[in-house]
């Protein structure tokens, strides 16, 4: 079995809707990060895509670095999914992100676009938040942005953050990380004994909410 780690970015376009579909953003990048059953990586991917409903929104390319320019040629959105789906093969996979806001975005373009749509409930069907799963793995509720997490395991975060491959390439290593307990236990140790209740039962979190306040406030 494969595991494929995905992470995308998108352009904020002003609202459009055909019949009962909507559409706010469009997908501009993909990148993935393709692991085996051990979780060791073996291929990356990454593409831009050319959106229907540009130009650029200033706030994205200040957030992202991506340019009309840098998406000049790019393949279109159909184009890309083709593509994406051929990388990703016909080998069982389970398909991971930071959240399920990718999984949607792949939904709701394509129903707007009217791609085909088996591939898509495909991904769904295997898809799997993680960063829920983190926040379980820490013992919280809250959920916590990929660089607080990437900081967390002592990871210097490789690339610059909101470029898609990047952000997959450094959510695969958590996800590595996760997959070997003992390790993870090991790394997490400090982060760990934040959540864990004392002789009291209180966590250093509950004693001291305000210093931790920062870590756990946002979302990504």
């Amino acid at each position: 079995m494969n595991h494929i780690m995905i992470d995308l970015e998108m352009n904020q376009i002003e609202r459009r809707q055909r019949g009962e579909y909507k559409l706010s953003s469009e997908l501009i990048e993909i990148g993935a990060v393709k692991m085996d059953d051990h979780y060791q990586e073996i291929d990356r991917y990454q593409t831009y895509v050319f959106p229907d409903y540009g130009p650029m929104d200033a706030r994205i390319t200040e957030l992202t670095g991506i340019t009309d320019e840098m998406l000049e040629g790019a393949p279109s959105f159909m184009e890309a999914m083709d593509q994406f789906q051929a990388w990703i093969g016909r080998d069982e996979t389970q398909f991971y992100s930071w959240s399920l806001s990718d999984i949607r975005q792949f939904q709701a373009e394509a129903l707007f676009k009217q791609y085909n749509k088996s591939f898509i409930d495909r991904m769904a069907s295997h898809w799997n938040d993680f960063q829920e799963e983190y926040s379980h793995l820490l013992g919280i509720e809250k959920k916590i942005k990929l660089d607080q997490a990437v900081s967390a395991a002592d990871y210097e975060f490789a690339g610059a953050q909101h470029t898609a491959l990047a952000d997959a390439v450094n959510t695969a290593e958590i996800l590595r990380l996760s997959k070997n307990p003992e390790l993870f236990e090991k790394v997490m140790k400090p982060v760990l004994d934040l959540f864990r209740p004392t002789h009291q039962e209180a966590t250093l979190l509950d004693m001291c909410p305000e210093f931790f306040a920062s870590l756990l406030d946002q979302e990504q």
